[in-house]
């Protein structure tokens, strides 16, 4: 099967000589299309430094990335809406500067919406919404974001960056069942960033845990059915004593 995305030998450094930082090390994955996976590691391991690499936002010192897929779609834990804007305009921005028809983008945001189950919120502007209401927009901007591009007919990515990590833990409960809604419906592939292991396995088939700088792959685990339905406590438990392993070596070093 293609892969939407593999990574080969990524080293990332930041600085140079004695001040010189590496974040990774080594780092090979393959994402298959529309699987929804989970990158699991300790603060500062450099997941979101592996997810800027993946969206573009960054260059790797070392090794190579492959994309099969349209533009990767970024959510990062902070909704960052315009606020000036109202929740249409907010929705419609990345396809306003595709220059999407207005009748085509309309229909796309009200689709969009509807999936985030938003209808109705339009003219509100992001003050005027719960922190999981933003999010939510959030969400639906990031769907929209290759809608109408000539990238549009290829596999979709959306790089997730703690998006819920701000939340209080009932919204975020809500906004995890939501999401695996959105994922089955839409088929796009979820590469979600989180230090929370029931989180991860929660919303994930495949977790994928980092080591503590220089981040490597330490192990994987497949903790969920392709239909992405099922989980095991047992997993969990299993992934939660890698982690603390993880953090531990961290600190007696």
């Amino acid at each position: 099967m293609e892969c939407a995305i593999e990574l080969s030998g990524i080293g990332k450094t930041f600085g140079r000589g004695k001040a010189a930082i590496t974040a990774l090390d080594g780092v090979d994955l393959r994402m298959a299309p529309g699987e929804f996976l989970c990158l699991l590691g300790a603060s500062g391991c450099g997941k979101s430094t592996l997810l800027n690499l993946i969206a573009n936002l960054d260059q790797p010192s070392t090794g190579s990335i492959v994309r099969n897929t349209a533009r990767p779609a970024v959510m990062f834990q902070e909704a960052a809406l315009m606020p000036w804007l109202t929740v249409q305009r907010n929705v419609e921005l990345p396809m306003r500067l595709h220059r999407v028809p207005k009748a085509e983008r309309a229909e796309k945001v009200a689709e969009l919406l509807d999936l985030v189950r938003l209808s109705g919120v339009n003219d509100k502007r992001p003050h005027e919404l719960s922190g999981g209401m933003r999010q939510r927009v959030a969400l639906a901007r990031a769907l929209a974001s290759a809608a109408g591009t000539e990238e549009a007919d290829e596999p979709s990515l959306l790089l997730m960056d703690e998006p819920f990590a701000a939340l209080d833990a009932i919204t975020r409960d809500v906004l995890q069942g939501e999401l695996i809604r959105i994922w089955r419906k839409t088929k796009t592939a979820v590469l979600f960033v989180t230090h929370d292991v029931r989180e991860a396995t929660r919303l994930g088939q495949r977790v994928v845990l980092l080591s503590s700088r220089p981040g490597r792959v330490v192990r994987e685990w497949h903790t969920r059915d392709i239909d992405g339905t099922g989980d095991s406590a047992e997993v969990t438990d299993e992934i939660t004593a890698a982690l603390r392993e993880v953090i531990s070596q961290h600190a007696a070093t």
